[in-house]
């Protein structure tokens, strides 16, 4: 994992955002001393120790589908009342929506360019 995450701080921007490390939200702000140890630590380890801001997840089927799954109060009911024929056509539909196909992933975007730009505005 890296020591910084970007995080976007507008919906639908590009390169906005905040950067998170241990807990402790640091502003883009060129007069905070967290920000400018940002850019040293980014300058001396490089953009390995950046992670981008996350874009996506999905979660993993086994977890979709007990989020889905009615009380098991309720498909005891369901088979009491409807047969099992009726709580299995409802289950399957859960099933098929959360294949076990589907894993539990995250994306994260390439870490942003104004990272370099700034880093590079140290050596000037």
């Amino acid at each position: 994992m890296a020591d910084y995450k970007i995080f976007k701080k507008q919906i639908g921007s590009d390169d906005a955002g905040v950067i998170y490390k241990e807990k402790v939200w640091i502003p883009l702000d060129p007069d905070n001393r967290d920000y400018q140890q940002f850019l040293q630590d980014v300058k001396e380890q490089g953009l390995s120790i950046v992670e981008g801001a996350t874009v996506g997840v999905t979660t993993a089927y086994d977890i979709a589908r007990q989020a889905e799954y009615p009380p098991i109060k309720d498909q005891l009911d369901k088979i009491y009342h409807s047969g099992v024929d009726a709580w299995k056509v409802d289950i399957k539909a859960i099933k098929d929506k959360y294949p076990k196909s589907q894993v539990g992933v995250t994306t994260v975007a390439p870490v942003p360019s104004w990272v370099q730009t700034e880093v590079d505005k140290l050596n000037s």
